[in-house]
């Protein structure tokens, strides 16, 4: 039976059962006692408790027991990662991934709090006297930060080692669809010892934890990674005082393929962009524009390279796609394929129900080409393993249709013109937009334009989100 954390304490949750299955057998792997709302106003009382001794540590302080807490995770790496890939149905490497990503922030987030500097103005005079003038930073208070399930870790660190890093605490909620890695980073931080109510870990139902999370006047600040529509739901629902926000919610991303390309690393890159992890990240390709001049010949690259996938789970070898995450999901993947071939799109390979893995919840991948923008596979963002291809004629068609949603989170170019690629980065709204196959990392913003959100995650500048301005003017 996995536990809350809560001030500093692993406890029993009070609320119903909840069993966690292997989206790649479907077997229960683990089971949940859920929180209920009075442990969710426990957990907010006591983080906001230990906000008033966390607040006034020093940064040396809070760095140690940062490094404390990766050291213990590093230590149980191999099992985090056994526990991310069965809850998740990631395949081995791409849980390694997840893990390695909670280590990476602890301690980037330690070390970029020692760099958080104040600002001395130029000095006035005030009816003749010096007026020295000072700007600083403190933590906001206390954070609440909602998970989504396709980063177990990933996503929590990204939350919590800021949060403490600042010196704010924090309420980390994991999604009911994965809580059990991030539930088990309250078993290493009792066992640690780490400062009670600094960070607390509460699962379940978002009916009763979420909303008692988000209607509290306690946190300065609530997060999210999720959907469009639950960050409309979380924002109605904290009305009850003034917060601040972060949200990260999700884009339908296009992907631009210029002719100048080289076709066989593009057609790599797409098909492992879409089946790792099956798809289902929020910067995942979602609209894929090919030049006309070489659409037919991508298409055909994309299908061989796509030949080479084979469904798999865990430590499987050779080029493995697992599961999606449930049931639900794959049967819209199969709504989507359907609605697309109605339209008028050809499915050429993929988007079936696969006999020998019937127990989890797979689908092969899939490739539409002729799609049109008015299909939901377009409109949607996909969150799995559909390729949908479409050509366009020029480049200012293509901007015009990547900038047809409502979203803005990520986009794609693929091309050595440097006029193009100036052309594209000035024309698109979107929070990040990578060039040939470029990667984001630690030090870079994680950001969306339009409705994929506000605030921002990763880098120094999600950092700066946990603090107040304080203004200081003194006369001696």
């Amino acid at each position: 039976m996995y536990q809350q954390y809560i001030g500093g304490k692993l406890v029993e949750g009070q609320g119903r059962l909840m069993n966690v299955t292997d989206p790649a057998t479907g077997e229960v792997i683990g089971t949940v006692g859920c929180a209920t709302a009075e442990q969710t106003k426990q957990a907010l009382h006591d983080a906001n408790e230990a906000f008033k001794t966390w607040s006034r540590t020093s940064v040396n302080e809070r760095t140690a027991w940062l490094y404390k807490l990766k050291e213990a995770c590093t230590a149980e790496r191999d099992y985090l990662i056994d526990l991310v890939s069965a809850e998740s149905g990631r395949p081995y490497a791409a849980a390694c991934g997840d893990v390695d990503w909670l280590l990476t922030s602890l301690s980037f987030y330690a070390e970029e709090a020692k760099r958080v500097e104040g600002t001395v103005l130029p000095n006035l005079r005030t009816a003749g006297k010096q007026n020295y003038q000072i700007i600083t930073k403190q933590p906001i208070g206390v954070t609440v930060g909602h998970v989504a399930w396709n980063y177990p870790l990933g996503n929590a660190s990204i939350k919590l080692a800021p949060a403490i890093a600042s010196g704010c605490t924090c309420i980390i909620k994991p999604s009911s669809e994965t809580p059990l890695a991030t539930l088990y980073l309250g078993v290493i931080a009792e066992r640690i010892g780490f400062p009670a109510g600094v960070m607390n870990i509460v699962s379940g139902p978002s009916g009763e934890v979420a909303k008692t999370l988000n209607e509290s006047d306690i946190p300065r600040m609530i997060t999210l990674i999720g959907s469009y529509e639950t960050g409309l739901k979380l924002m109605q629902q904290s009305v009850t005082s003034l917060k601040k926000y972060s949200l990260e919610l999700g884009g339908n991303a296009p992907v631009v393929v210029m002719p100048d390309v080289n076709l066989d690393e593009v057609a790599a890159n797409i098909v492992a962009k879409k089946v790792g992890f099956a798809g289902q990240t929020c910067v995942n390709y979602n609209r894929i524009y090919i030049h006309e001049s070489i659409y037919k010949e991508m298409c055909e690259k994309i299908a061989t390279e796509l030949g080479r996938v084979k469904l798999g789970r865990g430590k499987d070898e050779g080029y493995i796609m697992g599961p999606v995450i449930n049931r639900q999901a794959r049967d819209r993947m199969l709504e989507l394929i359907e609605d697309a071939v109605k339209g008028g799109a050809k499915l050429v390979m993929g988007g079936e129900i696969p006999k020998d893995f019937q127990y989890g919840n797979y689908i092969t991948p899939a490739l539409l080409i002729d799609v049109t923008d008015d299909m939901r596979v377009s409109r949607e963002e996909i969150f799995g393993p559909i390729i949908p291809l479409q050509s366009f004629s020029n480049l200012e068609e293509a901007i015009e249709k990547s900038n047809n949603t409502i979203f803005g989170l990520s986009a794609y170019f693929f091309g050595h013109n440097a006029k193009e690629m100036s052309r594209y980065f000035e024309g698109v709204r979107a929070g990040e937009i990578f060039v040939n196959g470029g990667i984001g990392s630690e030090f870079s913003p994680h950001a969306g334009a339009k409705q994929s959100g506000i605030g921002c995650d990763k880098s120094k500048v999600s950092l700066e989100e946990y603090y107040d301005i304080k203004f200081l003017s003194i006369i001696p």
